[in-house]
C-alpha cells in the first residue's frame, strides 16, 4: 500500500528530481532519532555531486555515504563473506576482487582447452569470446539469474545474428559449454577467494539477499533507502529496494522515463518501474523553457527525425556547420569556438562538444587546436592505456635492466626514450639526439642480462657533453646498485619514481595518475599471483611473472583516468567539455552551447560500447523488443530529448559530407541539418 513514506518521483532531465529527493532526506533526518539510510547514485560522478548537495543541506554531524548500487553490493559481499563462505562450504579466504584485465587473463588460461577448436581460430577471437562470456556472467548476476539458467536463456532469447557469435543458430551445444565454463570459473575463483563484478552480483543476489540472517542485519543497520536515477540500476538492486517497501520502511526513488542511460549495461528500468505501484507518485516537470531555446524545440526535432521526408523548419537555436571533409569540420568547429571565446561571447566552461563516438584523431586534433590558443579542454572520463605514458614506458624499460631474463622485451628505441625521460627532471639531462647515440653504441643487448656499457665504449664519447655524460653515468650506477638489492617490483617502481621522476610538483595530474595506477596495478597483480601460487603449491620465477606483467601492460588493456576526482566544492569542469554521448548523459551536465559532431554518422543510431552483448536476454520477464528497429528508435529519442534538455541556449549540428574514411555520411539526423541556418555566435 502506497504511503507518503514510500515515494516515487518521476520527471525528465532538469525537472528537479534530485533536489526534491534531498528535500525528502532532510525532512526524514529531522524525524528520526538515529537516522541510518542507504543512499544510491547512478555513478561516482553524480554521487560526488549528490554528496556535496547533502552536505550543504543536512547537519554535518549526520554521517551519510552516497554509493553506487555496485559499490554497496561489493561492500556487503566483503562484509558478510563469513556468511556466504559458510553457506557455500568454502575454505575461508579474504576476498580479493580481480581487475578486469586480470580477470580476462586468468579466464582465458582456465578455459583455453575447453572451447570447441572451430570457435577460437586465433587469439584475438578467443580474447573477444572470453570477454563476451564474462560479460554474460555479469549481466546474469545483475539480473538475479541463477547460473544454471544461463544456457537455456541464451538458446531461447538470442537472435540468429547474436548466435552467430558462438558459431551459428544450430550449434546449441555451445550454450551448454558456456554454462559449464561459467560454473567452472565460479568454482575456481571462489575456492581461491577471488571475486569479479559478475560473481559479486551472483553472491549478493543468489546467496545473501534471500538469507534471513542477512535480512535481519540489514533491517537493523538501515531504516530507509533513498535512490536517485533508478532507471539506471540493475534488477538486483530493485530486489533490495523491495525489502524496504515490504517492511514499511522509508523508501524514496527518482525515475527518469526518458533517461535509461545505462540501458544495455545491466540496467533494468522496467523492473524498477514496477515498484512505482507500491509508492506515492510525485510527477515533476522542468521549469518552462524560454521561447526558442533547445528544450522548447524537443518535440519539433523529434517530428523531423520521425519523418525525414517532411520539409523541416527548426527554431534559430538549432544551427549547423557543414564541410566536405571531417578534418575540415574539426578545424572549422574549433575556429568557430575560439572566435566566440576571444570575442567574449561565451566562456570555455559553457561549451560542450559531443560525439557519437570520440576517436583519438578527433580528440588529439581538437585538444591541439584549443591548446594553441591557451584554451583548456576537459575530456570527460578520459581513459587511456598506461603504455601510452612515456614515464610508464621508461620505467618498464628500466625494469628490464635490473631484473634478469627480460632482455628480449627491450628495443633500442625504448632505451633511447628511457634515457631522455628518466633524466629530463634532473640537474643533468640527456637530449633526444644524444640518447639515440648512446642507445646505439652503449646499449649491449642480451636476452638474460642487457647492460648499459661504460660511456667510453663510444669512441667519440666527448660528443655527448658534460651534462649528458654525468646524467648517463648516474643512471648507469643506479641500475648497478639496484641489481645488488633486487627489490620487489612495487618497491622498485617507487624508488625509481622518487629518484628520476618526482621532484615536488613537476608532473602533470595525468602523469601522476598514470604512475599511481602503475604501482596499484603492480601491487594487485602480485597479490593475485601470490595467492594462486599458494593455493596450487607452485613457485613461478619472478622473471617470468615480470615478463608476463610487462607484456600485459604492452597490450594496452590497463588504463588510468588522467584526471583525478575533484574535491568537494571544486568545479567538475574546467575548460571546454569534450565527451561522447554516453559519458555526457551519465555526468548530467548542462551547457549554454552544445556542438554535436558527426550528425550524419550512423553511430547516433548505435549504442556501441554502451550496450553489452546479450543484454536484452537477461531483462526480467523477457522484456524483449520484437523489432530491433523499434528499440533503436526509442534509444535515439531518449538521446535527443536528454541532450536538448541539457542545452540552455544553442545547439550546433556539425556535419561533414565524408567521414574519416572518406565514406559519405547520410544517416537519419542529416534531415535536421537541412532545416537549420548556418551557425552564428549572435545570441
Amino acid at each position: 500500500m502506497a504511503t507518503e513514506s514510500k515515494i516515487w518521483i518521476t520527471g525528465d532531465a532538469r525537472s528537479g528530481k534530485t533536489s526534491h529527493l534531498i528535500g525528502k532526506i532532510k525532512a526524514w533526518v529531522k524525524q528520526e532519532q538515529s537516522p541510518s539510510a542507504i543512499i544510491f547514485a547512478a555513478n561516482h560522478t553524480t554521487g560526488r555531486q549528490f554528496t556535496e548537495q547533502l552536505m550543504r543541506s543536512i547537519e554535518p554531524q549526520v554521517p551519510f555515504v552516497v554509493k553506487t548500487p555496485l559499490a554497496f553490493i561489493e561492500d556487503e559481499v566483503n562484509l558478510f563473506s563469513p556468511l556466504w563462505l559458510e553457506k557455500l562450504n568454502l575454505t575461508p579466504h579474504f576476498p580479493l576482487r580481480l581487475r578486469s584485465e586480470t580477470e580476462q587473463k586468468l579466464a582465458m588460461a582456465l578455459w583455453h582447452d575447453h572451447w570447441f577448436q572451430e570457435m577460437i581460430p586465433n587469439q584475438r577471437i578467443e580474447s573477444r569470446l572470453v570477454r563476451t562470456t564474462l560479460d554474460i556472467l555479469q549481466l546474469a548476476g545483475a539480473s538475479g539469474t541463477p547460473l544454471t539458467d544461463i544456457p537455456a536463456l541464451l538458446s531461447s532469447r538470442l537472435t540468429p545474428e547474436e548466435k552467430a557469435v558462438f558459431g551459428g543458430e544450430e550449434n546449441e551445444e555451445v550454450f551448454t559449454l558456456i554454462g559449464n565454463l561459467l560454473m567452472k570459473w565460479h568454482d575456481w575463483c571462489l575456492e581461491r577467494g577471488f571475486l569479479t563484478y559478475g560473481l559479486i552480483y551472483y553472491l549478493y543476489g543468489q546467496v545473501l539477499l534471500g538469507d534471513p540472517l542477512y535480512q535481519e542485519k540489514l533491517e537493523y543497520r538501515y531504516n530507509a533507502i533513498f535512490a536517485d536515477d533508478v532507471d539506471n540500476y540493475p534488477a538486483i538492486a530493485a530486489d533490495l529496494a523491495r525489502l524496504f517497501l515490504q517492511s514499511d520502511r522509508t523508501a524514496v526513488f527518482t525515475f527518469n522515463p526518458n533517461g535509461k542511460v545505462r540501458f544495455g549495461l545491466a540496467a533494468d528500468p522496467d523492473t524498477w518501474e514496477k515498484l512505482a505501484s507500491s509508492c506515492y507518485p510525485i510527477p515533476l516537470t522542468p521549469s518552462p523553457p524560454s521561447s526558442e531555446s533547445p528544450p522548447e524545440s524537443i518535440d519539433r526535432v523529434l517530428e523531423v527525425v520521425a519523418d525525414p521526408s517532411s520539409i523541416p523548419s527548426l527554431p534559430p537555436c538549432i544551427q549547423h556547420l557543414k564541410t566536405i571533409s571531417r578534418a575540415q569540420l574539426l578545424r572549422e568547429t574549433a575556429e568557430t569556438i575560439i572566435k566566440a571565446i576571444e570575442e567574449d561571447k561565451i566562456i570555455p566552461e559553457d561549451i560542450a562538444i559531443i560525439f557519437p563516438g570520440l576517436d583519438e584523431i578527433a580528440r588529439y586534433t581538437l585538444i591541439r587546436l584549443f591548446s594553441s590558443h591557451s584554451i583548456a579542454v576537459n575530456p570527460l572520463s578520459e581513459q587511456r592505456p598506461l603504455i601510452t605514458s612515456s614515464q610508464v614506458r621508461a620505467l618498464l624499460t628500466l625494469t628490464c635492466f635490473v631484473y634478469p631474463q627480460l632482455g628480449r622485451l627491450l628495443e633500442t628505441n625504448a632505451v633511447a626514450e628511457m634515457l631522455v625521460v628518466l633524466t629530463e627532471h634532473n640537474p643533468h639531462s640527456i637530449d633526444p639526439a644524444r640518447s639515440g647515440i648512446l642507445a646505439d653504441y652503449c646499449y649491449q643487448a642480451d636476452p638474460d642480462f642487457p647492460r648499459l656499457l661504460d660511456i667510453k665504449t663510444f669512441s667519440r664519447w666527448d660528443r655527448i657533453g658534460y651534462q649528458g655524460t654525468v646524467a648517463y653515468n648516474q643512471l648507469r650506477h643506479w641500475i648497478e646498485k639496484q641489481k645488488e638489492k633486487t627489490p620487489n617490483l612495487v618497491s622498485f617502481f617507487n624508488q625509481a619514481i622518487q629518484q628520476f621522476l618526482w621532484k615536488g610538483n613537476n608532473l602533470s595530474v595525468a602523469d601522476l595518475s598514470s604512475l599511481r595506477e602503475l604501482t596499484e596495478t603492480t601491487q594487485h597483480y602480485w597479490e593475485v599471483q601470490n595467492r594462486i601460487q599458494e593455493e596450487e603449491g607452485i613457485k613461478i620465477p619472478d622473471s617470468d611473472l615480470i615478463s608476463e606483467f610487462i607484456q600485459l601492460l604492452k597490450q594496452g588493456t590497463i588504463t588510468a583516468n588522467p584526471h583525478p576526482l575533484p574535491s568537494f566544492g571544486e568545479s567538475l569542469s574546467s575548460g571546454i567539455t569534450l565527451s561522447n554521448i554516453f559519458q555526457y548523459r551519465s555526468h548530467r551536465t548542462t551547457h549554454r552551447w552544445q556542438f554535436w559532431l558527426d550528425v550524419g554518422s550512423h553511430l547516433w543510431l548505435k549504442q556501441g560500447a554502451s550496450n553489452l552483448f546479450a543484454s536484452s536476454v537477461f531483462l526480467r520477464g523477457g522484456n524483449l523488443t520484437s523489432d530491433p528497429e523499434v528499440e533503436t528508435e526509442k534509444h535515439l529519442q531518449r538521446i535527443l530529448r536528454d541532450l536538448l534538455s541539457r542545452s540552455k541556449e544553442k545547439v550546433c549540428l556539425c556535419h561533414s559530407d565524408l567521414n574519416v574514411n572518406g565514406t559519405e555520411q547520410s544517416e537519419i539526423l542529416l534531415s535536421l541539418v537541412h532545416g537549420t541556418n548556418p551557425f552564428s555566435t549572435e545570441i
